[in-house]
């Protein structure tokens, strides 16, 4: 976020996207997020939610419009351990949620590998995380409040307004402000280190698949590629065995020595063709920890990360090792400089109109060293992109819309055969599209000139 002469002019962490925006409010409690958008439409303006601003497609500001940064609305109004529930306010982080489920033995289904992020952002984008034995978020949500575009506040579930469900869940904040959301959760075993495999790529795939869909399944199964796709590895955790200490708080590794080797890679091609045997030396070891603190990378980002881009790009698992090989040949062809390509296995679920893998598939996660104020990058980046996008739509996948900022409207249809559904419930419940981003301006409006992405603004003040 920018102060100007002109007004606040605002981005999100992926540094692609900006619009001036008319004023940024950050209520204290739900009465004067209510007061907000009541006024909000008396004056005819646009209304955004925001929380911690991990998007990179525009989904968390318009152009001109009102932001609500719900930040502060951050109370664990009741917790249950024994009806395994728990009812938040989604302004809180999961770092907020954390450690109170801990201290009950619980944890969440899944969450995204970082704690600072909002509960409120992880049900926009409905988040699949690292959990192998739980599907994306949506899994885990009985029901939610939430306030609509007529300024009224409603209970959704999947049995009341239920129409709002799967909509709103990975929604993007189009259909309203998620004030609170009623959580399943469940135990939180201490697992444990069981398997590194590193293999060629072809062996690794047929492995891996066997391995994420065994019995029992593990908790967790992830690895990573080489530059090539030539060859890569994963690491399997498992639940340890009863009576096993619950550990305290793992040790992270140093965000300091992170940044310091995220420097070298972008000053040295050497450290960037090494960054892959760092990792396999780096991944041995036993590690015995709650299966919570394994969903996460790390409690809070380093620094580097700010200056990086990630895209996600899913396909059936049968697919995933044709794809792997195309994008890798992309990547390289455009020079675009990744820190890793990590992938993951994503549970099958189809309830969310816009969901990510509707049956069982892979995730390839480019992480770039991204150089955003570069016009030559920026348009490397471009054109890598909609090749990537044709090589995963050829194989019946979809992309992450969290990350999404250089789709045309006819490829997000051909990922998200739904958004028509989508587009046409949210005018149905928002006619005068009070709810909006520039998401919803590059995809949802009825105009024509929504096929031309917009990239580069924020990348080139």
């Amino acid at each position: 976020m920018t102060h100007t002469d002109g007004g606040t002019v605002m981005t999100d962490w992926g540094g692609m996207e900006s619009a001036p925006v008319a004023d940024v409010v950050r209520p204290h409690d739900e009465d004067t997020v209510i007061r907000a958008v009541r006024r909000a439409a008396e004056r005819g303006m646009r209304v955004s939610v925001r929380g911690a601003g991990h998007s990179a497609g525009g989904q968390s500001f318009s152009r001109g419009g009102l932001v609500v940064d719900v930040r502060d609305l951050r109370q664990i109004v009741q917790l249950d351990p024994a009806s395994r529930v728990v009812r938040v306010q989604t302004g809180a982080t999961w770092g907020d949620l954390t450690p109170q489920l801990e201290a009950a033995g619980l944890g969440v289904t899944t969450k995204q590998e970082f704690e600072t992020f909002t509960i409120g952002g992880s049900i926009a984008a409905n988040v699949h995380g690292k959990s192998l034995d739980h599907g994306p978020l949506i899994e885990a949500i009985r029901s939610f409040r939430l306030l609509r575009a007529n300024g009224d506040v409603v209970t959704v579930s999947r049995h009341e307004n239920a129409d709002f469900f799967p909509a709103v869940v990975g929604g993007y904040g189009l259909f309203g402000i998620v004030l609170d959301v009623t959580l399943e959760v469940i135990p939180d075993p201490v697992v444990e280190k069981t398997e590194v495999v590193r293999m060629t790529l072809d062996a690794l795939v047929e492995r891996y698949a066997e391995r994420v869909r065994s019995t029992p399944r593990p908790v967790l199964c992830y690895g990573f590629l080489d530059p090539t796709a030539r060859e890569g590895f994963y690491l399997t955790y498992t639940e340890a065995p009863d009576g096993t200490p619950r550990p305290g708080r793992r040790q992270e590794t140093n965000p300091y020595l992170f940044d310091a080797i995220v420097w070298l890679q972008r000053q040295l091609a050497v450290a960037r063709a090494y960054a892959f045997e760092l990792l396999w030396h780096s991944s041995g070891g036993h590690e015995s920890v709650l299966r919570s603190r394994r969903l996460l990378l790390w409690d809070h980002m380093p620094r580097s990360f700010d200056a990086m881009l990630l895209q996600k790009y899913v396909v059936p698992v049968e697919q995933f090792a044709s794809f792997a090989r195309a994008a890798s040949r992309i990547l390289t062809r455009h020079d675009l400089h990744l820190l890793t390509s990590h992938f993951r296995f994503v549970p099958g679920n189809d309830e969310a109109l816009l969901s990510l893998a509707p049956q069982d598939a892979i995730c390839l996660i480019p992480c770039y060293l991204a150089d955003k104020r570069d016009p030559a990058w920026v348009e490397r980046l471009r054109r890598a992109t909609g090749e990537l996008l044709e090589a995963v739509l050829e194989r019946d996948g979809r992309h992450y819309l969290t990350f999404d900022a250089l789709a045309t409207r006819e490829q997000l249809r051909r990922g998200y055969p739904r958004v028509d559904e989508f587009f046409a419930l949210k005018r149905r419940h928002d006619p005068d599209a009070r709810f909006s981003s520039l998401f919803y301006e590059r995809y949802g409006r009825d105009t024509a000139d929504v096929d031309a992405p917009r990239i580069g603004a924020a990348a080139a003040r």
